[in-house]
């Protein structure tokens, strides 16, 4: 505390408190905090995750919208506003998806061992440039470069094969519709003709028996 009264007084930074058990006079910080829960909640429910990766979860949400999230007035990121250079996103992964952690060396692989354990993301290394997997077979929390991501959400999977399967049923009640359309015209047109040809069959029958009466009598 007195570091920080140190820091303050050195920066000319006037530091005020709020009062006990009211939030109200700390509006901005609640809101960031509301924030905060808001997005890590849906990420933990979104991919069925326990609760106690809270902690992982709260800090990816906090590194991502260091990076993406835009401030109103000055049209930068925090992480601009505090590095002065445009974040990187190129590493940026979906949390909780399935990912491969290669055994570089960490244990002995027997000749037909494999060499990746599957894993969850989690979010990023603070202390260096890895990512923080939870290791499936280990049951640990581990940071590591070495690792492939599948990215793939099951969810959007399978509602994509319901969309596809909805489409085809349509697609196909549409064919049997236009196929027994085409047919009803067939049909249509056959009978016309059957018309004609009887109209004009009938007629001539009709005139001939009269000749033949005539010539008869």
């Amino acid at each position: 505390m007195k570091s920080l009264n140190t820091f303050c007084e050195k920066h000319g930074i006037n530091h005020n408190f709020s009062a006990p058990r009211t939030p109200q006079q700390n509006g901005v910080v609640e809101r960031k905090n509301m924030s905060l829960e808001e997005v890590a909640r849906t990420m933990l429910n979104e991919n069925s995750l326990p609760k106690y990766f809270w902690a992982d979860v709260v800090n990816t949400t906090c590194y991502v919208l260091d990076r993406v999230l835009i401030r109103p007035i000055l049209k930068k990121t925090p992480y601009e506003l505090f590095k002065g250079r445009m974040p990187v996103l190129s590493h940026l992964k979906v949390f909780g998806c399935k990912c491969f952690i290669l055994n570089n060396g960490k244990e002995s692989l027997g000749k037909f061992d494999a060499k990746a354990d599957e894993g969850v993301f989690l979010g990023y290394a603070t202390q260096s440039h890895a990512y923080r997997v939870y290791n499936k077979r280990l049951m640990t929390v581990e940071e590591s470069m070495h690792v492939v991501f599948d990215e793939t959400n099951p969810k959007l999977i399978k509602y994509q094969r319901m969309q596809m399967k909805k489409i085809y049923c349509r697609n196909r009640f549409l064919l049997q519709k236009s196929l027994l359309l085409q047919e009803i015209n067939r049909l249509k047109r056959q009978n016309s003709r059957l018309k004609k040809l009887q109209t004009a069959t009938y007629p001539r029958i009709g005139s001939s028996l009269e000749v033949y009466q005539r010539t008869t009598s």
